[in-house]
């Protein structure tokens, strides 16, 4: 008699187990050391925001000089 039927099975289980304790036990570490996706970023969403605006106006008062200088150049002519 082959009494090895269900060990496949349990030793399937007991692998699960082990990398589910692992990842349970690797969880708060891979939050400290490193992505966004886990545990939110460390940026100051604020200090991005506030960059991010100030790059935008820079961007829009550079582009209205630029039509300035075109809508002189044009009229000279």
């Amino acid at each position: 008699m082959n009494k090895k039927i269900g060990s496949g099975a349990i030793g399937m289980l007991l692998a699960m187990l082990i990398i589910a304790l692992l990842f349970i036990f690797m969880m708060p570490m891979l939050k400290d050391f490193g992505g966004a996706g886990f545990g939110g970023s460390s940026l100051n969403k604020e200090s991005v925001e506030e960059q991010v605006n100030k790059q935008v106006k820079d961007i829009e008062r550079m582009r209205q000089q630029t039509i300035d200088i075109n809508r002189n150049i044009n009229q000279e002519y």
